[in-house]
Order: structure tokens, then sequence, then C-alpha cells
């Protein structure tokens, strides 16, 4: 077992490492952690098939599972434990938890209601935290053969997408001290004026982010794609705060970036005005089953060719593809209104905490960003309030909606439209036009975030040109509107402008 502390290191790492069995994976955890761990472990002698390589691994969970899903809460912080994946990568994993909880180092949630995996959590309780905190992490390299064998058949892969999987290499490069020295503010917290009794948010930010910027530093890229669900890709870089921008470059050239805006619904409004391509029919196919296609297909017609619909429907649509979605629907939710001191605050259901929670916004359109998301995922049991709103001023949309979200007999069969959305993007932005982009320029580097193409500076008006022409054809006319970004702070974007 190897020890690194979060300093500056040599980043001179085989660029195709990753692909191999032979992978010294490496993992990230709070360094009080470790040495807690090590000091129970002189303390409590652990049972008979113990490796502290292993523990490590599983105590590392209760960060890497909620960094890899950002926008993911957790009710009162306690991460849930897969147990047919932990024992895929031990068979004693069990025992390993048992002894957490018997030393203090962790918390259990036990099964509840509706819940099939037993939670965990650190115990602050038992671990001497004083005062101000600023977080500081270990990185452990794993040196367990089959572990790391169980460890690269799940996370990684560049099989299905070598084009953009080729470009995690050592020229990617996260300059951490800069960040740290700049961001370090995002990674302190006081004990005193928080409660460890539910969710800490201070604390898990900071371990998000940490986790974040410490894989990249070490180059220990991750990339994974699960056809059967969203079919993203998903990679070190769409699990990135988009803060960490900045200190982000290729070979020292910064990297910049072209958005599709309102993406979500710029994938809505293609699918219903495709419904006679047969690439779309295929993916439909695909997420609701062939048999339900032509009953599907025969509503939404129906729906579409009255004059009703498209009188509702243009005025949206417009609204889509001039990038203006978010704005376009404002006036529908006039009730929304700043608080005193100029930020939005509206309660939106949680999934994952199985409540409504508070969430902040610096703007009204921010705000319908969230809101739209909710209004196109909603549950038809269980609609919200805004949903029920939007459904006043578009029923016929929202009824087109709705014959998504009722034709198969699944259960959550409501969850298979936004599949259905983000099927039709990674197809789009993955399969078609970066992959078509790749094959006329091999020597451009090129990732994606979802519905975001990024390359190198110099590359990018390339990008830009092509990903336009491609949509173009992709979408038989319908284009959206893009948005650049150029990763860099504001100084430095005025010094290569």
């Amino acid at each position: 077992m190897k020890q690194y502390k979060s300093k500056k290191s040599n980043r001179s790492i085989n660029a195709s490492a990753f692909y191999h069995e032979g992978y010294q994976w490496k993992v990230v955890l709070p360094t009080i952690i470790v040495n807690y761990l090590q000091g129970k472990v002189q303390e409590e002698t652990p049972f008979k098939e113990f490796k502290m390589n292993n523990a490590l691994y599983f105590l590392s969970l209760v960060i890497s599972i909620p960094a890899y899903k950002k926008d993911k809460a957790y009710q009162y912080g306690f991460i849930p434990m897969d147990s047919q994946r932990l024992k895929k990568k031990d068979s004693n994993y069990n025992k390993y938890f048992e002894y957490f909880v018997q030393i203090g180092i962790l918390e259990k949630k036990k099964y509840s209601k509706g819940r099939f995996c037993a939670r965990y959590r650190y115990n602050w309780k038992n671990i001497n935290l004083e005062g101000v905190e600023c977080l500081d992490f270990s990185i452990f390299e794993m040196t367990d053969k089959f572990l790391v064998k169980n460890l690269l058949k799940e996370n990684v892969s560049n099989k299905d997408c070598p084009h953009l999987a080729r470009w995690f290499d050592d020229g990617l490069f996260l300059d951490f001290d800069r960040l740290n020295d700049d961001l370090s503010s995002e990674f302190c917290y006081n004990k005193y004026s928080l409660s460890y009794t539910r969710l800490n948010p201070v604390i898990a930010k900071a371990y998000k982010y940490w986790h974040s910027a410490l894989m990249l530093k070490e180059q220990c890229f991750r990339i994974s794609r699960r056809p059967d669900s969203d079919n993203r890709l998903h990679t070190n870089l769409t699990n990135m705060p988009s803060k960490f921008r900045p200190y982000l470059t290729y070979h020292s050239e910064n990297i910049q970036s072209l958005d599709i805006k309102n993406s979500q619904p710029y994938f809505m409004v293609l699918v219903l005005e495709s419904l006679s391509n047969s690439k779309i029919i295929e993916i439909m196919s695909k997420v609701f089953g062939n048999s339900n296609i032509g009953t599907m297909l025969q509503k939404l017609q129906q729906i579409m060719f009255s004059k009703a619909f498209q009188e509702e429907f243009v005025p949206l649509k417009k609204a889509v593809l001039t990038g203006e979605f978010y704005e376009f629907l404002m006036p529908f939710f006039a009730d929304i209104k700043p608080d005193y001191d100029g930020k939005f605050r509206k309660k939106f259901y949680d999934s994952n905490t199985g409540k409504a929670e508070l969430c902040k916004f610096a703007t009204k359109r921010d705000l319908m960003k969230k809101l739209t998301l909710q209004i196109l995922y909603t549950p038809l049991k269980r609609p919200s309030k805004e949903y029920l709103i939007f459904k006043q001023h578009f029923p016929l949309l929202c009824e087109c909606i709705e014959v998504f979200k009722m034709t198969s007999n699944e259960k959550d069969s409501f969850k298979l439209f936004p599949r259905l959305l983000q099927q039709v993007e990674s197809d789009c932005v993955i399969d078609t036009i970066t992959k078509q982009i790749a094959e006329t320029n091999p020597d451009m580097p090129l990732w994606t975030i979802h519905d975001s193409f990024c390359t190198t500076q110099s590359w990018f008006p390339v990008l830009e040109s092509l990903v336009q022409k491609l949509f173009l054809s992709y979408s038989s006319g319908i284009l959206p509107s893009f948005k650049t970004e150029l990763w860099c702070n504001s100084d430095e974007c005025l010094k290569v402008a």
C-alpha cells in the first residue's frame, strides 16, 4: 500500500494504464478517517480475513458514491450500499461493515420501508474534530489484484467510445495547487456551527470537490456507459464541479465547450417532430419495447395533427430553439418572486430524501431550469403543482408527455420518458456527431459532458462549425441554440482573447 499526500506530484503516468488489469487503483479518503481506522485496528483486532486495502476501499464508498452522482442528495448523509456489488469485490464485505460499526467509524441505518440497501455514513460523533477544519485527504494505491480486477470491470471501459476515451491521457492536467489556493474556502467548515445529526451540506460538498480534484490530479480516469439506462458517457468531466473548469488544461492549452441550450426541452421537441424518423423510432422501441410503439405513435399523431396542438406548440418550440425556453416559462409562474436578499427559494421534491427540500437560486431563470425538469419528469400519480400549472397552458403537449409516461406497464414507467430523451441525446452527441468529427479530424482532442461538446481553444472554431453542420443533418433542420464557454478565469480569458 502506497500513501500520497495532497501536494504536488509527478504527472508521468502511463496514458493507457487505466485500460489494463495491472493498473494500480487509487481511492480517496479523508486522512482523519484513515488515521482513526489504523488506530482502532491496533486497539481492536479485526476478523481473520481483514485486509487494509479492502477496508480502505469500502470506506471510500461513503464519499465516492455521492461524488459520482453529484446531483443526488442522501437523507441525513446515509449512503446506500448495494450488497450484491460489494459481494463481488469481497465475499467478506459484511464482516468489514460490521467491524466499521463496531469500532465506531461508520454509523448504520437499517433497512426501512421501500429501501432495500443498508446505508452508512462516517460517525463523526466518535471522530474528534475541533474548531474550523479544512479537509485533508490521502490517496491510497490499491494493490489487491482481485479487487482491482473487479473495480476495472465495473468502472472502466473504452470499447464503446474509443474516439472520446482516448483523450483521457496524461495531457489532461488539473492545476491542483492553484485550485486549492483559490477555492480553499470550499473545503473548510466549522463543526460548532453545523449539526451532525443530519446531512452536513458543507462537508458533503467538500468531499465531492476533493474527490473529483484528487482523481483528476492523480490522472485516475474513469469512464462508464450503461446502454440499458441513459446511455450517457460518465467520466471524470461529467462528475467534475463546473468551478474546476478554469484549472483544467490539455497540454497547457485552455479548453472550450459548446453547450446545447435548453437541452432537455430541445430533445423533447426533436422527438415530437421526428416520429417518422427511423432512428428515433428505433430508440423509442429500445426504451418502451416493440409491442408498445404502434399504439404510442397512433395516439401521438392523433393529438399532434390537430390545429389546436399546433397553435399551442409552435410558440413553445420557437422559445426552445432560440434558447429562451426558461424565459418563456416565467410569466406562467408570476407568483414566484425573489426574497429579501434578491435570491429565489423554492421547495422541490427529492426522491432520494423522500421529502421536499428547500433550494436556493441566484436568478429566476436558474429556478426555471430546475422547474422544467420537474415538469418533464413528474410522476403522473403524484403530479407536482408546477406541472398542473403548466398543463393549464399546454394541455395537448402534456397529453403527449402523458402518452410517453403511461404506455408501459413497467413500475415507475414515468421514468422512461426522461430515459428516452437522454437516449436520443446520447445517440446524437456521442454515437453520431462526435464520432463523425473524430473520423474527419482524428487529431482534435474531444470530450463530452452530456449535452456539451469540448475541445482545446485552438480547435474550437472547427468543432463549432462541424457541430452545427452535423446537427442540421441529424435533426433534419431542427437546430438548437448553443452557448460557448472558455474554461479560464476572467483575467486569463482577457489575456488569451
